[in-house]
């Protein structure tokens, strides 16, 4: 389904396990538990997608939009986020057990209560310093 037009669609709960979804337009779309294990979401644009609680284990999102995208509780292990835009996604409760982040632009993104975040998978990450996270929001370098 390359470049599938999927905006605004309500396909929550669904089984989409190993999809291709590359350059898929799915903004405001509703995946709500959905399991979207070992998805291809290169270059897709999932903003203000809800995917509150939905299983991305291995997902590539490599270029994917995902400017305020909702990714409470969703368990992002093994997810591929290089150059994202992750620029004000909820990732609060979110498993995010060793997630790549490079060059991903996580500007006042939520990662509070996240499991599994270190330090270091943000190292590479774009605008980690206004990401929002336990210690509350994290101020510029001067």
């Amino acid at each position: 389904m390359r470049a599938a037009a999927l905006q605004g669609a309500d396909l929550a709960g669904f089984d989409l396990r190993m999809a291709y979804l590359s350059s898929a337009d799915l903004s405001h779309a509703y995946l709500f538990e959905a399991n979207l294990s070992e998805t291809n979401f290169q270059g897709a644009n999932l903003s203000h997608c809800c995917l509150i609680g939905s299983n991305l284990q291995q997902a590539y999102l490599a270029d994917a939009n995902l400017y305020h995208a909702y990714l409470s509780q969703a368990n992002l292990t093994e997810a591929y986020f290089g150059h994202a835009n992750l620029a004000k996604a909820n990732l609060a409760d979110s498993v995010i057990k060793q997630a790549y982040f490079g060059q991903a632009d996580v500007k006042e993104a939520d990662f509070s209560s996240a499991n599994y975040l270190e330090p270091m998978q943000l190292r590479l990450a774009r605008n980690c310093e206004w990401a929002m996270g336990d210690l509350g929001v994290l101020k510029p370098k001067p």
